[in-house]
């Protein structure tokens, strides 16, 4: 099975990772410049649950709820939520071919296997985005429960779809720093071989 799965992860290249990266970006760009800033804008300039990474509390919740307008109701739950059904997924492949390209890129650098797919820290690095897919479709499902309710959004909703966010967010951050870690570190080191080699030569 592990062999399989190798040959598999063999497939994720270059392309394959821009292509992902490409699909997810289009979609977060246009909830940046289109949804978003309208949603704001019809809840009196304040920001949007899918913004606020470090969660909110219920009073935060309550103002949004009771500020925004029957257009941004409209326009959170038939345009921004469905765009957000598409991005979790397309964002969490793109972190894992991510993730998978660094490994090579690191393992190619260092001329040694150092680092490889299934060792318990790749293991639980890959987990980090499909973590962080799966709870952003929990906070989704839980913004949708609290659009319903309105105004009237009993506090424990707030409080489980708060904590859906952090761990989202939490768990994203994490993916993103080991990431850009492994990327500091191989690009270092091969800057180191290179000066080497050049000095070898003369």
């Amino acid at each position: 099975m592990k062999n399989n799965l190798a040959k598999n992860l063999e497939k994720i290249t270059f392309k394959v990772w821009l292509l992902f990266l490409i699909l997810s970006q289009t979609i977060y760009i246009i909830m940046q410049t289109y949804t978003i800033p309208r949603i704001s804008d019809e809840a009196g300039g304040l920001l949007i649950f899918d913004m606020k990474p470090l969660g909110y509390t219920y009073e935060d919740a309550y103002k949004f709820l009771s500020q925004l307008s029957e257009k941004g109701y409209k326009l959170y739950t038939h345009v921004q939520l469905p765009l957000d059904i598409l991005f979790p997924i397309l964002n969490g492949i793109t972190g894992l071919c991510t993730f998978i390209l660094l490994i090579r890129l690191y393992n190619k650098v260092k001329n040694k296997s150092d680092l490889y797919l299934f060792s318990p820290f790749s293991k639980a690095t890959l987990t980090l985005p499909l973590i962080a897919m799966l709870f952003d479709y929990m906070e989704n499902m839980m913004i949708f429960v609290m659009l319903s309710y309105q105004s009237a959004v009993p506090k424990m909703v707030v409080y489980v779809a708060d904590i859906f966010t952090i761990i989202k967010s939490m768990s994203t951050s994490i993916f993103y720093i080991i990431s850009f870690i492994i990327f500091i570190i191989s690009c270092v080191t091969w800057i180191r071989n290179r000066t080497k080699k050049e000095q070898i030569r003369g």
